[in-house]
């Protein structure tokens, strides 16, 4: 078994002061001297850099960060997490306002993270974890210590993964060195009961707001001393009742292993084993859902849900993930009775790095019970080690460790149509303003519409239209006004796809994978010539063969409404244009989003003007709205032909 060691969250200078003479007071480390390590201590494993009680003020935009510890603590901590030895910034948060909403709950933050021991260089970490620990009001069905966030609860809208290290209700052990007491600076009356809880990965790999799967696996998402800083964002939803103070504890975790002396005084990260990596799967991600189940009221619900899950270990070689994994569990509140191990019927899809799978998981009879909030826990447990617990050379600590297998939790959203099976669809996308779906001025303004654009057009759909890569905007009707297309530009390329505006007077989708119809005339004119019975055939056709149509939607003043309430009925669409809608011209930000595959690592999405869709039909999925209801992207779906 590999040898662990972990600790209650105080600070890694504690367990560096242990692990320098095991069974001795550790008091004895005095200001300013380094820790020392004996030889054949076999030191490996998880620590903790610290814990905090963090508090946000929403109504000053205020932060305050208090260390979690106990003043009476014997091993003197306190130095490493305040001046002198540590500077206060060890640890900021930062509040991104622009893209909060903080009298909703949503708390956009970036958190820097400085190595605490600078310069040290055999203390560099890897998997440098920021863990979110708040409320945990479901309880796992597998395995009945498991809390987790339930819906209305505190939840992290862009987890990197999700983490049983060091929570609050699990890692307490009273008096013992290792043990952790509430400290006389946290405030009292806020207690973390959650025991898997989302983080955000720290490496100086990632940028900021780059997911941990774009993480480039040779860099072993190290962290190290020697200008050893990392600034991730966080995005947290907080129940909104809470508004003005949302308060979470923040730990941050971190592996590490004595390295191969042979390398000083520099120690890269070749010094270091794989030891000095965590040992349960550093990634466990749904990257697509294949099939979705469906819910259209109580009595109508079931389908099938069928899924990739993506899981990278770091001891895994040559894509054999399965090797370090001894089960995969699936639970879910809602969605089926019984926890399922699915580890050995996964069926292998792709390995594109060593330390890297992806598997097809399929489970079948759903029975969702709305067409939200319907949670999936995905437990991936660890072959070996398989505990929590230490096996270290001298430990006296006596430390009552979590009696779980050690495991990475991934807690998701499964997303839920409304259609039933009977029948296929294809479907019409309606987009919003000019500015929101093509210009430069959304994009740079810290919207994520780009994204949307890169989900929609990548889309895989049956049919003759979808062996082609290219994009048409078409504007033959209408009066364009000059606008112009950086982004969606820049988008198309990116996939290597051609694009071009055309100005021909009626429909024509020769050659084309998307067509869209730009909606903007001025003074409310129809447009000229006037849409055709015959092209709404045509658009039918397109799309019944593996086209994606979009119409694109502008200021009441320059979107015809009657001429496409007649094209809306020749489509079969219940559906009309509502008129203008708040704001009409000032920039705006909406965080409205649905889950949907399109809308996947769509956060924030930033709108020029729009106008207010109005539909009869319970099949139309809104995915992106404010909160005045103003529809911005819809998903219209139509009968194939």
């Amino acid at each position: 078994m590999f040898s662990r060691f972990t600790t209650t969250c105080i600070a890694a200078c504690c367990l560096i002061v242990m692990f320098s003479g095991c069974s001795q007071n550790p008091s004895t480390t005095t200001p300013g001297t380094t820790p020392e390590f004996r030889d054949g201590a076999g030191v490996a494993g998880e620590m903790c850099w610290g814990l905090w009680d963090v508090t946000i003020d929403g109504e000053t935009g205020s932060i305050e960060m208090v260390p979690i510890r106990t003043a009476e603590f014997t091993a003197n901590v306190v130095r490493f997490l305040q001046p002198p030895i540590a500077p206060i910034e060890f640890v900021t948060i930062q509040l991104n306002s622009p893209e909060s909403d903080i009298m909703n709950g949503l708390i956009t933050m970036d958190i820097t993270l400085r190595h605490p021991f600078p310069g040290k260089t055999i203390f560099r970490g890897f998997d440098v974890r920021g863990i979110i620990m708040a409320e945990g009001g479901r309880t796992g069905i597998h395995d009945s210590g498991v809390k987790f966030a339930a819906p209305g609860q505190m939840k992290m809208v862009n987890p990197d993964g999700y983490s049983r290290w060091w929570n609050q209700a699990e890692f307490t052990t009273y008096g013992t060195v290792f043990g952790y007491t509430e400290g006389h600076f946290a405030k009292a009356g806020f207690t973390a009961t959650s025991t898997v809880n989302p983080y955000k990965l720290h490496t100086p790999s990632l940028k900021p707001t780059q997911p941990i799967y774009q993480l480039d696996p040779t860099t072993r998402a190290t962290f190290p001393s020697v200008d050893g800083y990392a600034k991730r964002q966080y995005r947290l939803q907080f129940n909104k009742t809470q508004f003005p103070i949302y308060r979470f504890k923040y730990a941050v975790s971190a592996s590490w292993s004595l390295p191969n002396p042979a390398y000083a005084p520099n120690y890269p990260a070749q010094a270091f084993d794989l030891l000095a990596n965590c040992q349960e799967p550093y990634l466990v991600r749904v990257p697509e859902y294949v099939e979705i189940p469906y819910y259209v009221d109580e009595w109508v619900a079931g389908g099938d849900l069928e899924f990739l899950l993506t899981v990278g270990d770091w001891q895994a070689t040559g894509g054999n993930v399965l090797n370090e994994i001894s089960h995969v569990w699936l639970e879910s509140p809602t969605l089926f009775d019984a926890p399922v191990d699915v580890r050995n019927t996964m069926e292998f899809v792709e390995s594109t790095t060593p330390t890297q799978a992806t598997y097809r998981i399929r489970i079948e009879d759903m029975m969702p019970d709305g067409l939200e909030n319907q949670q999936l826990l995905i437990t991936v447990e660890s072959a070996s080690p398989n505990t929590f617990e230490p096996q270290i050379q001298g430990d006296t600590s006596k430390f009552k460790w979590p009696t779980a297998p050690l495991a990475a939790y991934l807690l998701c959203d499964v997303p839920v149509t409304n259609l039933t099976p009977e029948g296929d669809y294809a479907y019409v996308y309606f987009l919003p303003d000019w500015c929101g779906t093509m210009r430069l001025q959304c994009t740079e303004n810290g919207g994520d519409n780009q994204i949307l654009m890169k989900n929609l057009i990548s889309q895989n759909i049956e049919g003759s239209y979808n062996d082609y890569t290219h994009v048409q905007i078409w504007e033959g009707k209408t009066n364009v006004m000059g606008q112009t297309i950086e982004a969606f530009q820049a988008t198309c390329t990116s996939l290597g796809y051609s694009l071009s505006r055309t100005q021909n007077d009626y429909f024509d989708a020769t050659g084309s994978r998307v067509v869209i119809i730009i909606g903007l005339n001025t003074s409310d004119l129809p447009p000229d010539p006037p849409y055709t019975e015959e092209e709404a055939h045509a658009m039918q056709e397109f799309i019944d063969n593996g086209g994606i149509l979009c119409i694109m939607c502008e200021a009441s003043q320059y979107f015809p409404d009657q001429a496409y309430d007649q094209l809306f009925g020749w489509l079969g669409m219940l559906m009309q244009y509502g008129g203008g809608a708040t704001p009409e011209y000032d920039d705006g930000y909406t965080d409205n989003i649905t889950w949907h595959w399109l809308t996947e690592d769509v956060d924030l999405y930033h709108y020029y003007t729009c106008g207010e869709w109005i539909t009869q039909d319970p099949h139309v999925l809104t995915l992106i709205s404010t909160e005045v209801d103003e529809k911005l992207v819809l998903v219209y779906p139509l009968p194939l032909n």
